[in-house]
């Protein structure tokens, strides 16, 4: 494996290959989970779930398929670190990876008081087949699922306002989705722009749907994908008819 290059498209690290490419992208999440110095109380699976959900979603809506997941656990093997694992392992296998494609490590030199972990996930991609700037002028902008952030909001694995990765899966091989973005903690307000710039195009926000763009998203509940909006229809039929989908904003050119 020869790299020819290395760059950043928005948050992802894509290493040119010979034949194709490498891209990598990462989240960490520190003081949310069960130990006594934590921040935010919450099962150790759902701190692994949701530090594990952001860059698998990054990597798939890159273009690029998942093919292995690295997780940095800042805690002790056993109990915390196997539910953990077995969280991330879980996760994985949604995406098609089996546990052996799954590798990290843990904290078992000395006794930790708060929750930390670090996820990396590696993707391949085929010469031109990453998504990041190949949004079209006339493009609708769609948002898949709600901006939902803890404490604010109750967030769970599961959660019907969440877009779950087998249903973007779903959308991206519709064939009818230009780009594709999960959005943060900064929201729609951010990431739309966002999109749109990698494509130099331009935002024409729509104001007829109830998506708060101010709020963040948190572990990316949230996506937005691009297509021409005669395949809006098909973007709705490939999701469960339980998720909010809401067109949220039209691409246009930028001004000379």
């Amino acid at each position: 494996m020869t790299v020819r290059g290395v760059r950043r498209i928005r948050d992802l690290t894509v290493l040119d290959l010979t034949d194709g490419c490498l891209v990598v992208a990462c989240d960490s999440v520190g003081g949310i989970g069960p130990k006594a110095h934590d921040t935010v109380a919450v099962p150790a699976s759902t701190t692994a779930h949701f530090a594990t959900r952001v860059p698998l979603l990054e990597v798939l809506c890159a273009g690029a398929t998942p093919t292995l997941v690295v997780n940095t656990l800042c805690v002790e093997a056993d109990p915390q670190g196997r539910e953990m694992i077995a969280a991330v392992v879980a996760l994985a296998a949604e995406v098609g990876l089996d546990a052996d494609r799954v590798t990290g490590t843990t904290e078992d030199n000395v006794p930790t008081v708060a929750t930390g972990i670090g996820v990396t996930v590696l993707g391949e991609a085929a010469p031109g087949a990453l998504r990041p700037g190949t949004s079209r002028p006339g493009d609708v902008v769609v948002c898949l699922g709600l901006p939902r952030s803890a404490p604010r909001d109750r967030v769970v694995p599961g959660h019907p306002d969440l877009v779950a990765l087998a249903d973007l899966r779903a959308v991206l091989d519709s064939g009818v989705v230009h780009d594709a973005l999960p959005v943060g903690s900064k929201g729609l307000a951010w990431e739309v722009p966002q999109l749109a710039a990698s494509a130099g195009l331009a935002v024409d926000w729509r104001t007829d749907h109830p998506v708060p763009v101010d709020r963040s998203a948190g572990p990316s509940a949230c996506v937005l994908v691009s297509c021409r909006p005669a395949d809006l229809a098909t973007v709705r039929a490939a999701l469960p008819g339980s998720l909010p989908v809401h067109a949220v904003a039209d691409l246009t050119p930028e001004a000379p």
